[in-house]
């Protein structure tokens, strides 16, 4: 056994212990933001509605200067609203696609190890999974032109 091919192994074990690691951080980071996504989009939505009841208000009162403000509260929460909603449904979408990549990839190999039953059922699972996948991508396009 050469040094360059126990270097080699070395390099690549390192190498895949680092790609599994940030696989596993970066799917615990997509549910974390698919969880948390929408809880954010309902506060927004509150203190939009909120501020902008202060904001008719206060127009009516004739304080302008507090209805400008309230407005323009209203009018960024709006925003964070909405940047929160398709964030949330776009780490649904990946995490759904990487669903169905990994059940795809267990399903070859469960073709290659010759068993048809298992390896139907994972395909099931990724084809469903694929479809939520681009059901969310539609959900974010229609968010998108809203």
């Amino acid at each position: 056994m050469g040094y360059y091919s126990s270097f080699g192994r070395k390099i690549g074990a390192a190498a895949n212990s680092f790609g599994s690691k940030f696989n596993r951080t970066m799917t615990k980071g997509l549910k974390v933001v698919a969880e948390e996504a929408g809880q954010v989009s309902n506060i927004a939505d509150k203190v939009s509605g909120v501020a902008g009841t202060i904001a008719a208000g206060s127009a009516m009162l004739g304080l302008e200067p507090v209805a400008l403000a309230a407005g323009a509260v209203a009018a960024g929460a709006k925003g964070v609203e909405k940047v929160s909603d398709m964030a949330g449904t776009a780490s649904k979408g990946v995490l759904a696609a990487k669903t169905a990549v990994d059940f795809g990839g267990a399903a070859i190999d469960s073709i290659r190890q010759g068993n048809m039953g298992l390896a139907m059922k994972q395909g099931k699972t990724a084809v469903a999974a694929g479809k939520l996948a681009a059901t969310s991508v539609k959900a974010i396009e229609r968010k998108r032109t809203k």
